[in-house]
């Protein structure tokens, strides 16, 4: 017989959290618990997950975490999970962009649609393990190198740039 065991609802992660987070011996602020049971998606084992992850921050700090830098820790955990075609995250980010799906599949170097690709690759590699190799194919039959440059300067743009580390988020959510 297989039952469906539901994810827990809001009390019962903030309960779950507060308990586990004693059982580790970790002290944390109410807002935080709070925030880590409204935005941890999953079961127990993810909500586990993010706490030990708190804890070895928190440890590594030598301090306790602040509201905002695990904000920043779950943010940067958080990869999107549920399976999504190519075909899908190119249609989002076209979109967002507002540009043609097709543009993106095309050899054109137009500024208004190098940024977009880029990031379409950026998040298939980064988000979805996709192979090098893969993404180019399945992006007008590019060669694997175009993807690792086109990857690599989304990452050091990420550094650099407030609003295009914006946009990722925002498609990120998106394509959550």
């Amino acid at each position: 017989m297989t039952i469906d065991i539901p994810a827990p609802d809001h009390e019962s992660r903030t309960a779950i959290l507060n308990a586990k987070a004693q059982q580790i011996g970790l002290e944390l602020k109410s807002e935080i618990i709070t925030h880590l049971a409204t935005n941890v998606p999953g079961n127990i084992r993810e909500l586990e997950g993010v706490l030990n992850s708190v804890l070895c921050q928190s440890q590594l700090k030598k301090r306790e975490l602040s509201l905002t830098e695990v904000r920043d820790l779950i943010k940067n955990s958080s990869k999107p999970k549920k399976l999504i075609s190519t075909k899908e995250v190119i249609k989002i980010v076209s979109d967002f962009y507002n540009i043609e799906e097709a543009s993106i599949y095309e050899k054109t170097r137009r500024k208004d649609i190098i940024r977009p690709r880029q990031v379409v690759m950026y998040l298939l590699r980064e988000d979805f393990s996709i192979s090098f190799p893969s993404i180019g194919q399945k992006i007008g039959g590019r060669d694997h190198t175009t993807v690792i440059h086109s990857c690599e300067k989304i990452k050091n743009e990420l550094k650099i740039d407030s609003s295009l580390n914006q946009e990722i988020n925002q498609l990120r959510a998106l394509l959550n």
